[in-house]
């Protein structure tokens, strides 16, 4: 639970009792490889917080899997909305066994209900999450394969030696042999 409670003390809304209750809530839980935790046509109204594993999130479009996001630690987000209930057309999987925990929505809107700190700190993390979604998409706009790589190395630097190539290569939007290629020119 340290790097939840870690997490959830960095942000600026935070305060001690807060982050103990929201530790309280938290549910501890095991991800089996190859585990889908939300698809398009279900999703719990829980938040995740991977401690440790490798976590991911694509779409299918013309039969093929095309990957939205990569991450080994951090919040993971129900594929329904919580507040609004619409969906979108992602599913989350696991690529590799990990842990960490759920909190329910519920409960959390719960405790917002009695002290708005809990909304603000789950605004927080939402916030947190759009500014991610918006450089990811500002990485896919860079037109050079070997610049949009050399973005994201800089970016998540652990990211990019794992035996996950035809994944990474999905996220970047670059041909896997084209990838292997500028993997090998910039190998560190």
């Amino acid at each position: 639970m340290k790097r939840l409670i870690e997490k959830l003390q960095s942000l600026q809304n935070a305060s001690e009792p807060v982050v103990s209750q929201l530790a309280e809530i938290s549910v501890q839980k095991t991800f089996n490889k190859g585990l889908l935790i939300s698809t398009p046509d279900h999703s719990y109204p829980e938040l995740y917080f991977i401690e440790e594993g490798l976590a991911r999130g694509y779409f299918i479009f013309e039969g093929q899997e095309n990957t939205s996001w990569i991450l080994q630690s951090g919040f993971i987000f129900p594929t329904t909305s919580f507040f609004s209930f619409s969906h979108t057309n992602e599913y989350v999987n696991f690529l590799k066994d990990s842990y960490g925990y759920s909190i329910s929505l519920s409960q959390w809107s719960d405790l917002a209900k009695a002290n708005p700190q809990f909304l603000m700190i789950l605004l927080e993390i939402y916030e947190e999450h759009y500014r991610e979604i918006t450089q990811r998409e500002q990485m896919l706009r860079i037109r050079h394969a070997e610049t949009r790589f050399l973005y994201f190395q800089d970016r998540y630097p652990e990211l990019i030696n794992l035996p996950i190539h035809k994944i990474l290569a999905s996220l970047l939007a670059i041909e896997s042999k084209y990838l292997f290629k500028i993997k090998r020119k910039y190998r560190r």
